[in-house]
């Protein structure tokens, strides 16, 4: 048998194969690109296996498949993807994980069934805005790609459970995040984070962040939400319970951000003195320490005002156990401040529609906190040497978190600037 025979044999084989199966295991064959020969006897196939070939794109014509739901391509060489890909509307499962994709289409916003994206090991920068249309999508997988941040949308999908971004450099995660009703679990490790989001997260997710370097500090909400869910802490060693590889006081030595920085210099039992620097989030604009008794700007207090005429956000923090109770419901279903018809350039609109950064750790205020605060630095009570901060909104929730606490430290801050 000639070799073109052979190749119109398997080729033949292959026909068959899809004539009769719902399901083609096609994985480990070597295929360079998928027979057009198939084209029009596949309509009734359900699910396509490609894994470890070395198909470079997908066929314009693959949307003909019009009935399959999990197609996975794993360990290809596949480094763009047709439009056609976005009528392929029954897709809940899709697997491009080890290719050589650098970005996505604005298609991938058309798969409207779609449960599980899987997109490991590529060279993706960036998300297209379309995705936020993927009101489906449960599962994200983004392990092992050049993602420098991601988009505060992730945060509004209503069904989204897992996030995965590891191994990326990342160095900060959406403010929106902290509202998903669904998150149950986010994991961000091996990436650059300076910080985590300060507020209590809704769905109290387990968050994964071990080996991040520049992370110095937690919020004493987070803190406490993560302790929780802490069951057999392996040692007392500073942040052993909770991540590896974080929390050692380093600061990044090429740092442009413009985000205000806190320098604290600490004294310890043997008088030898220690510093470290604290990145905020860029959210915060004003922060004020425990002697300044200030009135907030009249933005921020419109903010304020705003927020709590739409939304009951409570922040309840039990100090006796890890205990954190974090509440958002709407107050009102239609106030004078209509979010949807606002331009979405306009500040407050992205303001309101990502969140709080904080609400003051006061459990008597419950006041929202956007862009100025009143910041504390600690190491609190059981949490294993941790480096904490606490967020609060004015100078006298300040005055009265500290009277009733035993958080702080003997410690000087300053503010810093780069």
């Amino acid at each position: 048998m000639t070799l073109s025979d052979k190749m119109n044999s398997d080729l033949v084989d292959m026909v068959n194969e899809v004539k009769e199966k719902v399901i083609l295991h096609w994985n480990y064959r070597g295929l360079t690109e998928i027979p057009e020969a198939v084209r029009d006897v596949g309509s009734h196939v359900q699910e396509i296996y490609l894994k470890w070939n070395e198909l470079k794109s997908l066929p314009c014509w693959v949307s003909d498949f019009s009935n399959v739901t999990n197609l996975y391509l794993y360990g290809n060489n596949i480094e763009h993807l047709p439009i056609s890909l976005g009528y392929m509307d029954k897709l809940t499962v899709l697997d491009l994980s080890a290719n050589k994709l650098k970005e996505l289409p604005s298609c991938i916003g058309y798969l409207k069934s779609l449960q599980s994206l899987l997109l490991n090991q590529n060279f993706i920068t960036a998300l297209p805005s379309s995705m936020s249309e993927l009101d489906n999508l449960s599962c994200l997988c983004l392990s092992g790609n050049q993602m420098v941040a991601l988009p505060e949308w992730l945060g509004s999908l209503p069904n989204l459970e897992e996030l995965f971004v590891d191994n990326n450099i990342l160095e900060e995660i959406p403010n929106r995040l902290t509202l998903s009703t669904s998150l149950s679990m986010i994991s961000v490790c091996s990436n650059r984070l300076s910080y985590l989001p300060p507020n209590g997260f809704l769905s109290a997710p387990c968050i994964r962040f071990d080996s991040n370097p520049y992370l110095n500090y937690l919020s004493l909400p987070l803190l406490r939400q993560l302790l929780s869910k802490v069951q057999h802490p392996l040692s007392q060693e500073s942040g052993n319970a909770i991540a590896y590889g974080c929390f050692r006081s380093k600061s990044k030595k090429s740092d442009r951000s413009i985000n205000i920085k806190l320098l604290v210099v600490s004294e310890n039992n043997h008088g030898e003195h220690k510093q470290i620097v604290i990145e905020l989030p860029r959210q915060l604009l004003t922060v004020h320490s425990l002697h300044e008794n200030k009135a907030i700007s009249l933005w921020e207090m419109s903010l304020r005002k705003v927020y709590l005429s739409r939304f009951d956000h409570t922040l309840n923090i039990n100090f006796d156990s890890p205990c954190v109770d974090v509440k958002r419901s709407s107050v009102l279903e239609k106030s004078e401040f209509d979010m949807n018809e606002c331009p979405r350039s306009f500040i407050p609109y992205n303001l309101m529609l990502n969140g709080p950064i904080s609400i003051c750790v006061n459990n008597f205020c419950n006041e929202p906190i956007f862009t100025e605060a009143w910041v504390l630095f600690g190491v609190e009570r059981n949490a294993f040497g941790i480096p904490t901060i606490v967020i609060l909104c004015s100078h006298r929730c300040t005055a009265d978190f500290v009277k009733s606490s035993n958080f702080t430290e003997s410690h000087e801050m300053y503010a810093i600037h780069r």
